[in-house]
């Protein structure tokens, strides 16, 4: 990101939230398990929340608007296609590129809150990070349920 700015930060965090929820109902598309799917489906739709809670804090600071998500994030979800044709819809295939997604996802609001960030939004992100935190160790859980060890 070039332009660092309180609304390029906000902005950033919406398109990684879009990208995010993209890339978790692009791995419920392609998983067998139904609690698999089911725990994507909710982590894609909190994600959905999450940039629509951040939208309206960076319109009030002006600016360009945050993209509909990043092409970086359309490579990840195109590998996963394609990944999941090859292995035929692993699970375990699946959620280990669901979990290293969710890792930049992590990073991403990490570096948000170590940098410039409004100060009236920091504790929205920081509950945010606290969530995604909080659900990529639950990605962990499902090792043992799919067959990853």
């Amino acid at each position: 990101m070039a332009e660092q700015t309180e609304r390029a930060v906000l902005n950033h965090l919406i398109e990684t939230c879009t990208d995010a929820a993209r890339g978790f109902r692009s791995a419920a598309d392609h998983v067998r398990d139904d609690r698999l799917k089911a725990f994507f489906e909710r982590i894609a739709t909190e994600r959905e929340r999450f940039a629509e809670e951040l939208l309206p804090q960076a319109q009030r600071l002006g600016g360009d608007a945050p993209a509909d998500g990043t092409h970086t994030a359309a490579l990840h979800r195109g590998w996963i296609d394609i990944k999941s044709r090859i292995t035929r819809h692993d699970d375990h295939a699946i959620l280990a590129e669901a979990a290293r997604g969710d890792g930049v996802t992590l990073r991403i609001f990490k570096d948000a809150i170590e940098g410039m960030l409004p100060p009236d939004v920091r504790d929205l992100v920081e509950q945010q990070h606290a969530a995604i935190e909080a659900e990529h160790d639950e990605i962990a859980n499902f090792y043992p349920h799919v067959g990853i060890s």
